[in-house]
C-alpha cells in the first residue's frame, strides 16, 4: 500500500484517495444543475461502488515508441484518518464503512480501507478532516471567502453540518471580502455562507442585492442553496420588475384616455413625453417580459427616476412667464416614490423546520 501523503491520525485504519483535485467550483457558466442535484442530496449521488466480485488483473501491454510525451500522472492526495472520528461526525461516511458497500466489506475483513473522493479542494478537506477529529491547534482562524464556501460545501455534502456551523462565527468575522454591492459570483458565495451558516443579516443583505442587480436567472452556481430560495428570489426579481413596467404603462393610458392630467394641453404633453421616453429605454414595444434578459430592477429605477418631465408656459401674457404644474405635470408625482431596492428575504421563513 502507497505511503499516505498527509495524516491526519498516524493510528487510523483509512485512506481517503483524493483524485481531480481542485475542479471548477460555483463557477458562473457551464451546466451546473447536476452539481447542484447532487450537493443538494449527496447520499442519493455518491459514487460508493456496491459490493463486487474480485476484479481479474488488468493486461499490462508493453510500451510502444511514439513521438508523443507520455501523459503526465495524475496528482493523488492520500489521507490516513480514523474511522472512528468518520464514523461518529459524518452519517454518509458512517454508511460507506458499515452500509454494506465493498469499502465496508474491505474495512470489517482487513481493518483497513481506501475511500475514494473526488474533484475537491485539498486545503478544505484537509480542513474538514482536522475539524472532525477534534485537531483545532491546525485550524486555520482566517480563511478566504473562496476556502470557506468550499468547506461548507463539504460539510454540506458529507451531512457533518453542525461539526463546522460553531466555527462560523470566527471565519466570518475575520473575512476581508464584504457582501458585494454589486451582482457577481462573490455575491452568490456569500448567499451559500449565509444560507449554511445561518446568518439572518447576511443572508437579507445578499439575496436583496442579487435581486436588485440580478440581470438575468439568478443560479445557485451548483451551491447546495435551497431551490424554495433560488426560486423565491426570481419570482421576487420579476414580480418587482413587472410592477413597474406595468405601472409606466398604467399612467401612460391614464393620460391617454384623459383621467390624468388637469386638462387636454396636460394629458396630451405628457402622455407624448413619457410615450417617447418609454420607447428610448426600450420599455415600450415590445414591452419586456418575463423572464427580463439584460434588465435589472436597481438600474431600471434608475432610468425611469431620470425621465425628464417636460416644462410649458401657461401664462398667455406676452410679458410674464409661468410654468404649467399641475399635480400630473411632473413624472415624479405621476409615478410616485420608486425603491431602486428589492427587499431582502427573511431566513427564518426558510429555515423554519428544515434539517439543512
Amino acid at each position: 500500500m502507497e505511503q499516505p501523503t498527509h495524516v491526519i491520525d498516524p493510528d487510523g485504519e483509512v485512506i481517503i484517495v483524493l483524485q481531480n483535485t481542485d475542479p471548477q467550483f460555483a463557477e458562473l457558466d457551464g451546466n451546473i444543475q447536476g452539481v447542484a442535484e447532487e450537493l443538494n442530496h449527496p447520499e442519493e449521488h455518491m459514487e460508493t461502488p456496491k459490493p463486487t466480485l474480485e476484479e481479474e488483473p488488468a493486461v499490462t501491454e508493453e510500451p510502444t515508441e511514439t513521438g508523443v510525451d507520455a501523459p503526465q500522472e495524475e496528482v493523488c492526495f492520500r489521507i490516513q484518518v480514523s474511522a472512528k472520528h468518520l464514523t461518529f461526525a459524518s452519517p454518509v461516511f458512517k454508511n460507506i464503512l458499515t452500509g454494506g458497500w465493498k469499502e465496508s466489506v474491505t474495512y470489517l475483513q482487513q481493518g483497513s480501507v481506501e475511500i475514494t473522493a473526488e474533484s475537491w479542494d485539498i486545503d478544505a478537506l484537509l480542513i474538514l478532516l482536522r475539524i472532525i477529529h477534534c485537531q483545532y491547534h491546525h485550524i486555520p482562524l482566517k480563511l478566504t471567502l473562496e476556502v470557506l464556501a468550499k468547506i461548507a460545501a463539504l460539510a454540506e455534502y458529507y451531512n457533518c453540518r453542525e461539526t463546522v456551523r460553531f466555527l462560523g462565527h470566527i471565519w466570518i468575522s475575520a473575512l476581508e471580502e464584504p457582501i458585494p454591492s454589486t451582482d457577481c459570483r462573490d455575491l452568490i458565495l456569500w448567499l451559500w455562507i449565509s444560507w449554511f451558516f445561518q446568518l439572518p443579516s447576511q443572508f437579507k443583505e445578499a439575496t436583496s442585492t442579487a435581486m436588485s442587480w440580478g440581470d438575468n436567472w439568478i443560479d445557485n452556481l451548483g451551491l447546495p442553496i435551497s431551490d424554495k430560495v433560488i426560486k423565491s428570489m426570481n419570482d421576487r426579481r420579476q414580480e418587482a420588475i413587472t410592477n413597474l413596467v406595468h405601472r409606466l404603462h398604467e399612467k401612460r393610458e391614464e393620460l391617454l384616455s384623459g383621467s390624468r392630467g388637469c386638462g387636454y394641453e396636460c394629458s396630451s404633453i405628457m402622455y407624448g413625453a413619457l410615450t417617447k421616453q418609454m420607447q428610448l429605454n426600450a420599455l415600450l414595444c415590445p414591452k419586456p417580459e418575463v423572464p427580463f434578459v439584460d434588465l435589472n430592477y436597481r438600474s431600471l429605477v434608475q432610468r425611469v427616476s431620470s425621465f425628464i418631465s417636460p416644462h410649458w408656459d401657461c401664462d398667455l401674457s406676452r410679458h410674464t412667464q409661468h410654468w404649467h404644474l399641475c399635480d400630473d405635470s411632473s413624472f415624479e408625482r405621476i409615478f410616485g416614490e420608486l425603491s431602486d431596492t428589492i427587499e431582502g428575504l427573511d431566513l427564518d421563513g426558510f429555515i423554519h423546520g428544515s434539517t439543512g
